[in-house]
């Protein structure tokens, strides 16, 4: 699960950072698996494991990380050029570069994630909302309106229904075939399977269908629109998928997408996505330490598209019928590894790649465009202090760390936060409270 409706664990988009909520030893994966008093976290692993591979293997998630780094980059360029030392936090979010827009596009494709635990799908709408860029022109994305039944409040209710909802199905669906009695509330968890069975009962029961529906619909900017409009063209030509590929050849044939570039196919999508999420990371992390990183990173992003070419319905095959971690999981566990993984104790690990030979990987950094933003926001405390205080080599902490970690970015020994504040040019702006 993403961390707004964290429990059991969470994965964070685009900051590659898997979290399982215990303090059991996670350094280990195969002994967190392999002990039936500790698979139960293992599993949890594998659900924010699912989350990772959506987010470098496919086009919406791939957005996440180009998302978070444009934000910066326009919150850093208005803040240079305000010909201020300091600068008002929580930062104004206006529309001069668009950063308006795109957040309230953003919230249409992602959706919402609140809802009820147990629930009967009845219906949906479609609604054309209406959004404004920096130059006034009118964009009118749509919006996917799902109506309900709670069966305990016996209340009609209605949600917006985005790509969180569709992320969450695939993770639960592959966590629930791994360990049967894994169970999740129908919102955001169970939603997707439920429209399937209404809207189009003849496509079949089986969960691993519905989740080739859902990885398919993560192929495009707004997995939404495309989740449904797969759904009615599949029962206006009245087909029938007699397995997991067959769905991903139907979803996109002859599909195409307009945007300023032109038409593009889902294809030439994902690769320009990938390529635009490669040229920000590398632009983002051209510092000294971070290249290791960015390295790291435009290796599995290379790596996700080989797969996806190679094998689209992959995310179908990771569990065997039988419960069991498939030999497709372990080649491409191999193939692109971990993000960074922690406990409650801020303890954990990372598995590169088996191929990729850089041993300077220090995956955790990248949580700094995290706390980029928490100041931007107000935030005061630098959310990387306990890793930084516990890295093997040695404790880079200090007395700014937990009050005003931008003053790091003045000293000789530059923390990761620290490097980058000074590397974009913010080293002498002070955050100030409104």
């Amino acid at each position: 699960m993403t961390k707004e409706f964290e429990t059991l664990g969470y994965y964070e988009p685009g900051f590659f950072h898997l979290k399982v909520n215990t303090d059991e030893d996670l350094s280990d994966l195969n002994v967190l698996m392999r002990n039936p008093d500790t698979k139960r976290f293992f599993s949890t692993f594998l659900h924010e494991y699912i989350h990772f591979l959506q987010d470098i293997t496919t086009t919406s998630g791939l957005l996440s990380a180009t998302f978070y780094i444009d934000f910066i980059k326009d919150v850093n360029w208005t803040i240079r050029n305000d010909g201020e030392s300091e600068f008002k936090v929580p930062v104004e979010i206006n529309n001069k570069n668009n950063i308006e827009a795109n957040l309230k596009l953003r919230e249409i494709y992602r959706g919402e994630t609140k809802g009820s635990q147990l629930i009967k799908y009845d219906r949906y709408t479609v609604e054309r909302k209406s959004i404004f860029d920096k130059d006034g022109q009118e964009i009118n994305p749509e919006l996917y309106k799902v109506h309900y039944y709670d069966l305990k409040t016996r209340e009609p209710k209605t949600l917006n229904f985005g790509f969180a909802c569709i992320k969450e199905y695939m993770a639960h669906a592959i966590q629930k075939k791994y360990i049967p009695d894994t169970d999740h509330a129908d919102i955001p968890y169970q939603i997707a399977e439920q429209i399937v069975g209404v809207e189009y009962p003849e496509f079949g029961s089986d969960p691993m269908l519905v989740v080739a529906l859902c990885d398919a619909s993560l192929m495009c900017f707004h997995p939404a629109q495309m989740f449904f409009q797969t759904l009615k063209r599949m029962k206006e030509k009245k087909f029938i998928p007699q397995g997991t590929r067959e769905i991903y050849d139907f979803a996109f044939k002859e599909l195409t997408f307009q945007n300023s570039l032109g038409t593009e196919t889902v294809e030439t999508l994902f690769q320009s996505t990938i390529d635009l999420a490669d040229k920000q990371l590398y632009d983002a992390l051209q510092s000294q330490p971070f290249l290791p990183n960015y390295e790291w990173i435009s290796y599995i992003l290379k790596q996700a598209k080989n797969l996806r070419d190679s094998n689209p319905n992959f995310m179908c095959q990771l569990i065997t019928d039988t419960g069991q971690l498939s030999d497709d999981f372990f080649e491409i566990f191999r193939l692109l590894g971990t993000p960074f993984f922690s406990n409650n104790k801020e303890k954990g690990g990372f598995v590169p790649p088996t191929n990729l030979k850089n041993t300077q990987i220090q995956p955790y950094q990248l949580l700094v465009f995290k706390q980029v933003i928490r100041v931007f926001y107000g935030h005061q405390s630098c959310s990387l202090y306990d890793f930084c205080k516990t890295r093997p080599d040695k404790d880079i902490t200090n007395s700014h760390c937990l009050s005003s970690p931008w003053e790091r970015a003045k000293e000789d020994e530059l923390c990761p936060f620290a490097q980058i504040w000074k590397t974009w040019g913010l080293t002498n702006e002070i955050p100030t409270k409104k």
